[in-house]
């Protein structure tokens, strides 16, 4: 990748263009968005595109780090050294269950072109899979605060879960409450802590 620049103006050319990536890959999706239709949309030349990036995929990676990053910053994870009893687990996930549902839904076509293009691109596999790794990495935090048995097997098991509750409801047309659906969710991910007492 080609460096970040220290100027404040490039780096708001180059932050208009991620921006503007963000909203034509979600828009055209991979294949059909250029470096030229970025530009355009970022009102600059193609030649800036070419500045700041080498290529699209290239683009593509810088937000998918972006992603990870705020991910990372935003969840409640302190929350995890305070669950001291497990009826507050149920609480931790509905606090990290919405934020996660709100970070899908906000552009649940540019996730979608972010996953797909993970299967064709090992770098911004890679990156993907960094960003899940902090995520798993707290879920196991969590699970060892119990002291239960087999925290990697638990922590896989929580993670594919909310994974799939948010997933489902977010890609999938459903006519559920988006409320209800991730009470419930929390409650049966907090369910596993109160059936190992």
């Amino acid at each position: 990748m080609k460096p970040l620049p220290t100027q404040k103006r490039a780096l708001l050319k180059r932050s208009s263009l991620v921006n503007a990536a963000q909203i034509e890959f979600a828009n055209a999706g991979y294949e059909l968005a250029t470096a030229k239709s970025i530009a355009q949309r970022a009102g600059v030349a193609t030649g800036t595109f070419y500045q700041y990036f080498n290529t699209k995929c290239e683009i593509l990676r810088v937000i998918a780090i972006q992603r990870n990053e705020e991910l990372r910053d935003q969840l409640e994870w302190k929350a995890i050294e305070s669950v001291k009893d497990r009826l507050s687990v149920e609480d931790f996930f509905k606090q990290n269950l919405v934020y996660i549902y709100n970070f899908h839904s906000v552009n649940p076509q540019l996730h979608q072109v972010l996953e797909q293009r993970r299967e064709l691109d090992s770098e911004l596999s890679e990156l993907m899979d960094q960003g899940d790794q902090v995520l798993h990495e707290k879920i196991i935090s969590l699970v060892q605060s119990f002291n239960l048995d087999k925290p990697e097997v638990v922590a896989q098991n929580l993670f594919a879960m909310a994974e799939g509750i948010i997933h489902r409801h977010v890609f999938h047309r459903s006519e559920l409450d988006s409320n209800d659906v991730i009470s419930v969710g929390a409650k049966m991910l907090a369910q596993y802590f109160m059936s190992t007492k």
